[in-house]
């Protein structure tokens, strides 16, 4: 059961949150039919797969309880043996949450990689990888899990004691997929009944209608006529058709998961649900910080709490060596995209790009303390263009390694966006032109309004959204498959 699949769409979401509305105002209802719906979801993608969440649910409803219980009273003196305890526990928990996802989603990466290793030297191990089936949003849910014990650990949150919200919050299904990563004060969420709002309810499918159609038409669109071209054929294809293929896939990732995100909060927001937002119009960002605080800001924040802040503050091995820190984190992020050398590449080169902005502004804030002239270049018009310019293509090359299958591909895509083959026009037709210019707009739009309405009468808007909706639906095929980010 996929987001734009009949059986969704037209019987799965509506009968959900008609029994969800219609029934008891009361948490253990409305927990017990979205955990139930929530796991239907789930055994449509892999019923064979069903077990391991389940038994990965139990593990950590139990494992939170039990860490709540060693860190012991608020305001009791410390116990060093029941200290002990618990990061004895966290670790053993956090370790089986961790193998598992490296179990099955690294197992192959990491048997490829000794095998060309062992072949390096003259001794190929000749050992067949293994490939099995992806449970449904591991690596997702697996962050979730592993956030909301380390925040149980460290007294930012406290256990979850209803064993269906907890069932609920590690199987939600509008986010399970593919995120947004909730922090684990969703679960205060869960533990309440939801009332609800007419409001919400509109706001969640406005929300859920802007998300699918860019996963499902703009993203689908760009995929097709510019991404999949132009990265079939690299080094072949013209420098301009490289450069359109490598514009497209930016709008087409973005779409892919923004997307998704949208959808997710946009059915949970209908639920009575909120989830964290995930993108902020990245692509306005002047500088690479601030396009990370902009783009899966769910996961930057994760991996920034969780992996950076320990390893640079109190007794963290890294404490004050920033730039290591910066490249440890995003080589973590990169590995978790994808079993892949290629996103360890992509991972670094966003671990160095950071290195070099911090470098720079730390320099640049020297010369404003000197000459408060600088401040004033800072905030012209032009220093503005120049560091957008410079933020937006270093992220846009970057995305090379992060669309290619291997090395040879990203090299020979690379090469091509310096000069490829004969400069010959893509084959496009007339509507097809059309669609693209419609998606350009749709992605100008997102990033001018930032979730705003149009500033049109109501009934203008009204008007255009009908008619560009009546486009939508005649012009526009809807997409096949699952996301880009389902994959990760």
């Amino acid at each position: 059961m996929t987001f734009q699949s009949i059986s969704f769409l037209v019987f799965f979401l509506p009968v959900v949150l008609l029994l969800h509305w219609a029934g008891p105002r009361r948490a253990g209802w409305q927990n017990g039919l979205l955990v139930a719906a929530s796991w239907l979801f789930f055994y449509s993608w892999g019923p064979q797969l069903l077990p391991l969440l389940l038994a990965v649910t139990a593990l950590n409803y139990g494992a939170g309880l039990a860490l709540e219980a060693l860190r012991g009273p608020e305001g009791a003196p410390p116990d060093t043996l029941r200290a002990r305890r618990g990061r004895l526990l966290l670790g053993a928990a956090v370790a089986v949450d961790l193998g598992l996802l490296v179990g099955w989603k690294y197992t192959g990466f990491l048997v490829r990689t000794a095998d060309a290793m062992a072949g390096a030297v003259g001794l190929p191990l000749s050992v067949a990888a293994p490939s099995w089936a992806l449970p449904l949003g591991i690596s997702f849910w697996t962050l979730q899990q592993v956030g909301y014990l380390l925040d149980v650990h460290h007294g930012r949150t406290a256990a979850c004691r209803s064993p269906l919200a907890f069932a609920l919050f590690s199987s939600f299904f509008p986010q399970i997929q593919a995120g947004p990563i909730p922090r684990s004060d969703l679960v205060a969420q869960l533990e309440v009944p939801r009332a609800f709002t007419l409001d919400a309810l509109r706001a969640g499918a406005f929300r859920f209608f802007r998300g699918f159609v860019a996963r499902f038409l703009v993203a689908a669109v760009l995929g097709r006529l510019l991404v999949d071209p132009a990265f079939s054929q690299a080094g072949q294809v013209s420098a301009v058709r490289h450069w359109l293929g490598l514009l497209g896939y930016a709008g087409q990732v973005f779409c892919d998961f923004a997307g998704y995100s949208e959808m997710a909060i946009g059915a949970a927001m209908a639920l009575g649900v909120k989830l964290p937002e995930n993108f902020d119009a990245p692509f306005l960002a002047t500088n690479l910080l601030g396009l990370w605080r902009r783009w899966h800001m769910s996961l930057t924040g994760w991996l920034f709490e969780h992996v950076y802040s320990p390893l640079m503050t109190g007794s963290g091995r890294l404490r004050g060596r920033l730039d290591l820190g910066f490249l440890l984190t995003f080589l973590v992020s990169g590995l978790w995209h994808g079993a892949a050398w290629t996103f360890v590449l992509w991972g670094g080169l966003q671990g160095l790009g950071l290195i070099v902005h911090r470098r720079y502004d730390e320099a640049y804030r020297g010369l404003c303390r000197t000459d408060r002239a600088w401040v004033t270049r800072r905030k012209s018009r032009a220093y503005l263009l120049a560091a957008w310019a410079i933020t937006q293509l270093f992220f846009l090359l970057t995305l090379v390694p992060f669309r290619a299958r291997s090395f040879g591909e990203a090299a020979a895509f690379a090469g091509g966006l310096l000069g490829g083959g004969p400069l010959a026009p893509p084959r496009l037709a007339l509507i097809d032109v059309a669609n693209l210019l419609v998606c350009a707009g749709l992605l100008l739009a997102y990033h001018a309004l930032r979730g705003r309405q149009l500033p049109l009468p109501a009934v203008a808007r009204g008007v255009l959204y009908g008619l560009l909706i009546v486009y939508l639906a005649v012009f526009m095929p809807v997409a096949d498959g699952t996301f880009i980010y389902a994959q990760f």
